[in-house]
């Protein structure tokens, strides 16, 4: 028996679950006692509880983290943990101000944990398009940190090159933001692919000095060169190799494109090399962005492998049919969220591009959830998009978003695990808890007690069946994720039989390790 001290009895014991830890291997039927919020008991003998949960038959695994969220709000993060998630963190784009965004979290409340980066993409736009530093209390269009990134795609200079002074006074509005907690930088490098090599090494020294990653959307996504994804991929492991910098790797699957083994094999030889760089993927095979991105421009498809009709905007629901229709909607909503099909699973060479990312050794599962959005019938959109605004649960039909906003890690058991054979059970588990935990263990300390279940462990657990576990979405239909039966956050139930239970909101905020290395390569 492994315990703390059980002088009193647990708040909670887990009884007969088949507990799955990846980071001792433990894999066989045990209790687990949770008291104050933390785990104090694991064995296979029965110990005092003021409450007791049957879970037998049901796998107990540490709760998921989600490196890569967006859809940060209190509804956004309640599709997360009908779908396993306990701490969802926003580390791609980030936030600006990152102060800002954590104050208005924990005062609004969340059910499960957040925490942002520091948003580079954010800065530039501050900087060279002269966008304010909104606050999300004071301003409903800025609710959602990615909003910033959105609504001023438009903007004449951020994703260009920039001058000496200008990329100095980036800088310091990114150290600020690190400074003010953020876990890490987020670089949208794929969003401004027209920024200097310079300011990029600069940023990784900056990581460095901080001992904080880069959460960097590779600058490029293109099969043929010039601009390749693995002439992406290098800059981000010379600059891991000359500065050593913690760089990871967005989404492998959705920028790799037909070159996906060969950025695998990259990123294995930078790692067996001693690169301190990392990756993540969700199991599909389409994305979501919004439709201004550069790399959606018209003149860019075919080189990143893609048609006007891999784009489905979602606004209207139509696939985009030519050219000139993409044109249009890029300049009438370049925010507009949209949906892009990066590969044919229909295609076995294209599927077996995808399945190498997925499948990539040591790789965390990561969502890239989306904000919702209306796209529905007439009839629907008062109620829809009432729920845009505030907070409603059950949602109303007429919304949308990816599918992997609401069942990423579904998903991942109900194909990759049980359909496809092509992970094992313990070892998917590992991806959503364990390898994201790990990631993070330098840059934000409170992860070292998160993504195991070991005795002073913090209580964020997931119990789920894996049989039956299923997504319930569509690119059309937004649905929480079905068979997570019972997701504690630091030992309070979020949800509870399958249903979510709507008044909790146990979520915390995750920061990063504000204080800066005094040993940086200058």
């Amino acid at each position: 028996m492994s315990e703390l001290e059980i002088s009193e009895p647990c708040d909670l014991l887990l009884v007969g679950g088949r507990v799955i830890d990846p980071e001792s291997g433990l894999d066989g039927v045990r209790s687990i006692g949770i008291r104050g919020g933390r785990i104090v008991h694991i064995g296979d003998d029965d110990v005092a509880a003021r409450e007791r949960l049957d879970v037998a038959g049901l796998v107990v695994s540490p709760g998921f983290i989600d490196l890569h969220s967006h859809a940060q709000t209190k509804t956004g993060l309640r599709l997360q943990a009908m779908d396993g998630v306990t701490t969802s963190l926003e580390l791609e784009a980030g936030a600006l101000p990152v102060a800002a965004y954590y104050e208005s979290a924990e005062q609004e409340g969340r059910p499960i944990n957040f925490g942002f980066s520091a948003g580079w993409a954010y800065a530039r736009m501050h900087v060279l398009d002269g966008v304010p530093m909104a606050r999300p209390r004071d301003d409903d269009d800025y609710k959602v940190a990615i909003n910033m990134f959105a609504k001023n795609q438009d903007g004449s200079r951020w994703r260009g090159p920039a001058s000496t002074a200008e990329v100095g006074d980036i800088l310091r509005v990114v150290r600020n933001q690190l400074e003010d907690g953020a876990i890490g930088i987020g670089v949208l490098a794929g969003y401004s692919p027209d920024s200097s090599g310079v300011e990029f090494d600069d940023l990784a020294k900056m990581a460095a000095e901080f001992d904080q990653p880069l959460f960097v959307h590779a600058r490029y996504m293109a099969s043929t060169e010039p601009h390749s994804a693995l002439d992406a991929v290098a800059e981000i492991v010379r600059a891991s190799e000359t500065f050593s910098a913690p760089i990871h790797l967005c989404h492998m699957n959705s920028t790799s494109g037909q070159l996906t083994s060969a950025v695998a094999e990259r990123l294995l030889k930078a790692q067996a090399g001693g690169a301190r760089v990392t990756t993540e993927v969700y199991p599909y095979s389409a994305g979501s962005t919004v439709i201004g991105a550069a790399f959606l421009a018209p003149e860019q498809l075919a080189k990143n492998h893609l048609q006007p009709k891999s784009i489905i905007y979602l606004k209207t629901a139509e696939r985009i049919a030519t050219k000139k229709r993409l044109a249009e909607v890029r300049t009438e909503d370049a925010g507009g969220a949209c949906v892009v099909e990066f590969f044919d699973e229909q295609d076995p060479a294209e599927l077996d591009q995808l399945m190498r990312a997925l499948t990539f050794p040591g790789a965390a599962v990561a969502s890239d959830s989306m904000p919702m959005t209306f796209s529905g019938e007439e009839h629907e959109r008062t109620a829809a998009e009432a729920a845009l605004r505030g907070d409603i649960w059950p949602l109303p039909p007429g919304l949308a978003a990816h599918p992997r906003s609401s069942g990423c890690f579904a998903k991942t058991f109900s194909w990759l695990v049980r359909e496809k054979s092509a992970l094992t059970l313990p070892e998917a588990i590992k991806r959503c808890t364990l390898i994201p935990a790990n990631i993070l263990a330098s840059a934000a300390p409170a992860l070292k007690n998160k993504g195991r279940l070991r005795v002073g462990a913090d209580a964020d657990i997931t119990v789920f069946d894996p049989a039956n576990v299923e997504p319930q979405g569509d690119y059309w239909t937004l649905r929480p994720s079905r068979g997570f039966l019972h997701v504690l956050v630091g030992g309070i139930p979020v949800v509870t039989g399958g249903e979510l239970n709507v008044d909790a909101l146990p979520g915390r905020a995750i920061k990063g390790q504000a204080s800066a290395k005094s040993d940086v390569i200058g």
